[in-house]
């Protein structure tokens, strides 16, 4: 994906609509010396996601106008595989999220978040949620794309 700005500054994205109680999405991606971010979002106020950037891979959630940065991980020399994952929930809402990473060794979770922040009842909102990714600056190579449904 190249990094261009639309007519209204937001970065290039591609995003889909995800449906299903439980699911997960997973991202290989090779950054090169660009930053991307894959997220689940409502809206650009509400979203969770995994920032690779400066090395680094940071799980970020935004809420509204507050905005946190939950941890963070070195950025493996290989191509890294970024998960996002809605799981059974451990609070009261539809969900649980998970933000994690993996080098090829496992998936390091670098975050659980309550779901119902990222839901039309909680933010409003008509879309329903969308997972993908977004570039922040250069190219970053998508090099594989992989949702998978969940069944109880």
């Amino acid at each position: 994906m190249g990094h261009a700005l639309s007519e209204t500054g937001e970065p290039s994205e591609l995003f889909t609509r995800v449906g299903g109680d439980h699911w997960e999405a997973e991202f290989l991606v090779d950054p090169g010396e660009g930053a991307c971010t894959v997220a689940l979002r409502l809206d650009g106020a509400h979203w969770y996601g995994l920032r690779v950037a400066d090395g680094e891979v940071t799980a970020v959630a935004r809420i509204g106008q507050v905005r946190s940065v939950l941890g963070s991980r070195p950025l493996p020399d290989s191509p890294v595989t970024l998960r996002v994952r809605s799981t059974e929930p451990t609070w009261n809402g539809p969900d649980d999220i998970e933000l994690g990473m993996s080098d090829g060794s496992g998936i390091d979770v670098l975050a659980r978040l309550d779901g119902r922040y990222l839901s039309t009842e909680v933010a409003g909102g008509f879309t329903g949620r969308l997972v993908g990714v977004w570039t922040d600056s250069r190219e970053v190579l998508v090099r594989r794309v992989r949702f998978a449904e969940q069944r109880a």
